[in-house]
């Protein structure tokens, strides 16, 4: 209750404060509602990531329906300086835990934007400069643990964007983050971790863009182990990253999207099935040692629009890590889903969509786990 007044209060004193410093604010957001029947159970439910190894060898479905995904925000723009547009964003949505009828509010945009002619700086929480890209689907979770990497952090970023010719242009981006490690502090670190990327946009078919971007990411986390006898060892582990991402568009009325990431470590960014360190046995006192998983994966998607009203997509994404022998701590070897989707603009803002996935999450042991997941939801804008 007290999460919830503390948002609506935030979104207040920033409007009003807002336009007594000459700010102009646009509030906006929807509400959304989805439906969704699978066929096993999932986690987490009211979205799905994976598939849960089966009670007694037995599929048990599961109905859901939340209004969680529902969105508020302002955007903030100026007063600008001299030589230096400035803008503002602050968004949440009711993600942040609470039951299912009273919801938490969930932080998940706050940011200051400064433009200029040199570089643009911006400064708060927004998305990854990593694998920037996000799949459509109606499943809230986009194909995270499924072979979309990259998420929201606390960041200060760099961005350059260059004019090569009058149909293309380069940009560059580089951000200095906060840590997240095993327990997602990330401060015993001592540094931040640290993304890039460098993409090339070019008109292409019909006057749109085509965009080829490469990014990649590195950071550090401290992991600390005690023995039998009380003694700690702390060890230093790496987080590292490479990405390929594309938009191409193929027509007026078809495009395609998609990404290829591999490194080691990302659980913080939703890469590895969400698994990042792993124990292995060890000769020493402590028995155990932790090592960084490896993982590769990727998501490609294909987008039909037969009439302004309506879209269809298509898509597919896979997240494969490498655990090594031994491994005590993790347990899922491959993670894949399949979608297709419909969405029906009935009116100017709102939105009717359905999608049929299914998953497929492969645990040690090659025991693998499916579930085919009917969704329904609807979207009101504003």
């Amino acid at each position: 209750m007290v999460k919830r007044y503390l948002a609506l209060a935030v979104l207040s004193v920033l409007l009003c404060a807002s336009a007594h410093a000459g700010t102009t604010p646009t509030f906006y957001g929807f509400v959304g509602l989805d439906a969704s029947l699978d066929s096993a159970m999932t986690d987490n439910g009211n979205y799905a990531y994976l598939v849960l190894p089966y009670v007694d060898g037995e599929e048990d479905d599961e109905f859901n329906v939340t209004a969680n995904r529902s969105r508020l925000g302002v955007k903030l723009d100026g007063p600008d300086g001299e030589n230096v547009d400035v803008s503002g964003r602050i968004e949440f949505d009711f993600y942040g835990g609470g039951a299912e009828n009273k919801a938490n509010p969930r932080l998940r945009h706050a940011y200051v934007e400064l433009r200029s002619s040199a570089v643009d700086v911006l400064a708060g929480q927004t998305w990854d400069v990593f694998s920037p890209l996000i799949p459509t689907t109606l499943n809230f979770i986009a194909l995270w643990k499924s072979g979309n990497t990259g998420y929201r952090r606390p960041q200060i970023r760099l961005t350059k964007a260059v004019q090569v010719t009058d149909n293309a242009k380069v940009t560059v981006a580089a951000s200095a983050n906060r840590s997240m490690g095993r327990g997602y502090d990330g401060e015993d670190a001592g540094v931040p971790s640290f993304q890039g990327r460098a993409a090339f946009a070019t008109k292409f078919v019909g006057g749109k863009f085509l965009e080829v971007g490469v990014s990649g990411l590195w950071g550090r986390e401290e992991s600390a182990y005690a023995d039998s006898l009380g003694a700690v060892t702390t060890y230093e582990l790496d987080s590292t990253g490479f990405a390929v991402d594309a938009s191409v568009p193929l027509g007026e009325k078809v495009a395609l999207k998609g990404e290829y990431f591999s490194g080691k470590n990302l659980r913080a960014y939703l890469g590895g099935v969400f698994q990042g360190i792993a124990d292995v046995p060890s000769d020493e006192a402590r028995g155990v040692e932790p090592v960084e998983v490896e993982a590769t994966g990727w998501w490609g998607q294909l987008t039909l629009r037969p009439a302004s009203e309506l879209a269809f997509n298509v898509g597919a994404g896979s997240d494969d890590p490498d655990l090594p022998d031994g491994d005590t701590t993790n347990e899922i070897e491959k993670n894949s889903t399949y979608f297709g989707n419909v969405v029906w603009t009935v009116a100017p803002s709102v939105t009717i969509g359905a999608e049929y996935a299914r998953f497929e999450t492969e645990y040690v042991g090659d025991k693998t786990y499916e579930n085919n997941r009917m969704q329904l939801s609807f979207v009101y804008k504003f």
